[in-house]
């Protein structure tokens, strides 16, 4: 077995009780009886049935033209079949795994993102955003493995009980927020009150990070 097998591998286990939750059917490794006529001859590394909509799940460790051509090849066979959707698992490939900030590391971003809200929020979002994803850590050792996604990581926190269902859906909103400035979209600058909620939404993970303590 290879080390990035055994990523993931573990990816696909920490993500499993979060999909189940949520109603999901997990079939690793499909064969090609389990999968539906337009993925015959694709090879994902799981699918996920039971719920709206099926999951085709692709567990990305590392870069590479290979990946990107076999995401690419998924993503087009699910053209047209909008009860399906491609959920990509982001794994970290080199180097050591990414070691938790402290709490008091991340309340000082929080302050900072705080002061930066009114004249800087893309860079405040940004920001509150890493405090949100440091304290995830704390509050979750194994995400230490991940490079995680915006809306995985949010997935996550509902999943394991630490934030509730109406935070999870204010969380991805502003995870969708996050995306667009993170991939170069600054000509709308985000509210100052959609960071403030991001902060306050840290925040209240920070003071349950510290309770565990």
């Amino acid at each position: 077995m290879t080390s990035t097998s055994i990523r993931e591998r573990y990816a696909l286990d920490v993500f499993e009780p979060i999909w189940r939750q949520k109603g999901y059917t997990i079939v690793r490794e499909p064969s090609p009886q389990q999968l539906p006529n337009f993925l015959k001859g694709l090879r994902p590394d799981a699918i996920a049935t039971g719920a709206e909509p099926s999951l085709v799940i692709e567990v990305a460790a590392g870069q590479g033209a290979g990946k990107e051509t076999r995401l690419q090849r998924l993503k087009s066979a699910l053209d047209g079949h909008k009860d399906w959707r491609l959920e990509i698992v982001y794994v970290g490939s080199e180097g050591a795994p990414i070691k938790p900030a402290s709490l008091q590391a991340t309340r000082t971003a929080l302050q900072r993102a705080r002061m930066l809200a009114a004249e800087e929020p893309e860079a405040a979002l940004l920001l509150a955003w890493a405090a949100v994803e440091a304290v995830g850590r704390l509050l979750e050792p194994n995400l230490t493995e991940f490079s995680l996604g915006a809306l995985a990581l949010v997935d996550l926190l509902v999943g394991y009980g630490h934030l509730s269902q109406e935070d999870g859906v204010a969380l991805r909103a502003l995870a969708l927020q996050r995306n667009r400035v993170a991939h170069g979209e600054l000509e709308i600058a985000p509210p100052i009150e959609n960071v403030e909620t991001l902060v306050d939404i840290a925040d209240r993970l920070v003071g349950a990070a510290a309770a565990r303590q």
